[in-house]
């Protein structure tokens, strides 16, 4: 049998063919063996020639008739890479030719042809090498997972978020003062906002009014932000604010502005609503909890003052 170098180009071309052959084989006995199997792509990359052989499947999900692309190098698909999983791709499929990891295997996004990105794993291996050890061909497979990594994004918002309102929820709130906290010398100032007279709200007119008042109030509460800030609502119609880079003069500035904005602001069916707040610029000698039972204390005693106000 000739050396992989001395093929000439007729050996190469029936090579080609036979191994195209066989990835259209392989493909129809997985669909048949295997439920999932149409997701999924065979790859061959002859890198001395840059010649990709695929299966019509791996061409075909990203919006292309294989019958238009059959002669292609490596770059038809690295240059579709998302911009920002480019490097890492590279990076990636660099390591296993230089023998510095076992398998190329990466997840990545890759553009279809009307635009939109599809979420790719990615996994090949080198199954040919010269004489001196260089690679010559990688055989891979590939699956589209964009609908798992969708499904991936859902679970963590719902982690992270109030569902009611989509802003941070009580987990991220501690998560976030705690990594401000542990960044020592970082000047940032919290404050607590309650909605006031909210239990009376619920009582009168039902939860579903309730819960509309708390996502105006929210509204609120974006729309005087800062897009440095993050909202979270702790439970019920308390929600907190931190405010990075932030002192105390410039959050009080920003808790007048707020309170002013709840007055101005048309709620759902016409109730009229106000909060009560209290702010507290972080201290190095406090704990997470003394920082939050700080703020909680202040807001209380804005309510007890007569409510629509804020302490600090």
């Amino acid at each position: 049998m000739k050396k992989y170098q001395d093929w000439t180009s007729s050996d190469f071309i029936s090579y080609i063919t036979k191994l195209e052959a066989r990835l259209k084989q392989v493909e129809h006995d997985e669909s048949i063996n295997f439920k999932w199997a149409g997701n999924l792509g065979h790859w061959t990359w002859f890198l001395k020639e840059n010649k990709v052989i695929f299966n019509d499947l791996k061409a075909s999900t990203l919006g292309y008739n294989p019958k238009d692309i059959a002669d292609i190098g490596f770059e038809f698909f690295t240059s579709k890479l998302h911009p920002d999983d480019y490097d890492a791709v590279m990076d990636n499929m660099r390591n296993h030719l230089k023998g510095k990891s076992p398998a190329y295997e990466v997840e990545y996004r890759i553009r279809h042809k009307d635009g939109h990105y599809l979420w790719y794993y990615d996994r090949g291996v080198i199954s040919k090498k010269d004489e001196l050890g260089n690679p010559l061909i990688l055989d891979g497979i590939v699956f589209n997972i964009s609908e798992a990594r969708q499904m991936e994004d859902k679970l963590r918002y719902y982690a992270e978020h109030d569902i009611l309102t989509g802003v941070y929820n009580r987990r991220m709130l501690y998560m976030d003062l705690e990594t401000l906290i542990n960044k020592n010398n970082k000047t940032f100032s919290l404050v607590m906002i309650d909605i006031d007279e909210f239990k009376s709200i619920n009582d009168t007119f039902g939860h579903l009014m309730g819960d509309d008042i708390l996502v105006d109030f929210v509204e609120v509460i974006e729309k005087e932000s800062k897009t440095s800030y993050r909202i979270y609502r702790y439970g019920g119609d308390e929600f907190f604010i931190i405010l990075p880079n932030t002192t105390l003069a410039k959050s009080i500035e920003f808790s007048k502005n707020l309170i002013q904005s709840i007055r101005n602001y048309k709620f759902s069916h016409g109730l009229p609503v106000s909060g009560s707040l209290g702010i507290v610029e972080y201290d190095s000698k406090m704990s997470l909890d003394e920082l939050i039972n700080h703020a909680d204390d202040l807001m209380y005693q804005a309510k007890k003052n007569g409510k629509n106000q804020y302490k600090f």
